[in-house]
């Protein structure tokens, strides 16, 4: 699975402004929100900072794939944004993120929300320099192309 093959500019955010990691997820979902993709602003916030709980969903590299499945959604949400300043993601390890890939999917998809976390995972992992290139980006659609070039460098 390609992540760009899901992506939609309107889903792409390059100027996130939240400074911490509740902020952040507010902002996201908010944003979702606008768009009509979700309802329930706080339910989905809360569940988000539930997950971070279990565990942070930073990935190295100033990233972060914060997640959750939702029960009333009938097709994942998938929601790239670039914070310029960074977000200080995990306060017990001092932990800034630059560029968050955020993941809603519905409760009877587990599958498609495994391969879309592998997806995420995949592109931070192998792709150091795109954090770096996605903090350039100025437009939605510039941070796509960056996302497509990143995922066709290996094929």
């Amino acid at each position: 699975m390609k992540l760009y093959n899901n992506l939609k500019t309107e889903l792409i955010k390059t100027d996130l402004n939240a400074g911490k990691l509740e902020d952040l997820l507010v902002e996201i979902i908010h944003h979702l929100k606008m768009r009509d993709l979700v309802s329930n602003e706080k339910e989905i916030v809360n569940k988000l900072l539930e997950r971070e709980r279990l565990g942070t969903t930073s990935i190295g590299h100033f990233s972060a794939v914060p997640h959750t499945k939702l029960k009333d959604l009938k097709t994942p949400i998938i929601f790239i944004g670039v914070s310029r300043k960074g977000v200080l993601y995990n306060e017990k390890d001092n932990d800034i993120v630059h560029f968050v890939i955020l993941i809603l999917s519905p409760n009877e998809s587990p599958i498609v929300h495994l391969q879309i976390l592998a997806a995420a995972a995949s592109l931070i992992k192998k792709s150091p320099q795109l954090i770096k290139d996605a903090r350039e980006c100025e437009t939605p659609q510039e941070l796509l192309d960056v996302i497509r070039r990143y995922e066709l460098k290996d094929d």
